[in-house]
């Protein structure tokens, strides 16, 4: 499934690569990723992407299902 995330708090390119790697440390892939909104494959529970947005200390708003 392809996810349209929504987070606040991402303002530079240090905070997309940590996030970045979150999402691959999960097994999904970025599709595309920019400050504060990126979009990832993903198979597993929505939920995960949402703790993993948090345990990096990003706010998370939204994840959406494209």
């Amino acid at each position: 499934m392809k996810y349209s995330v929504k987070t606040e708090g991402m303002g530079c390119p240090h905070c997309i690569k940590k996030v970045t790697k979150a999402m691959e440390e999960l097994g999904a892939a970025v599709v595309r990723m920019e400050l504060n909104d990126f979009t990832v494959e993903y198979s597993g529970d929505p939920a995960d992407i949402k703790n993993a947005v948090e345990a990096k200390g990003f706010r998370f708003v939204s994840a959406e299902e494209e």
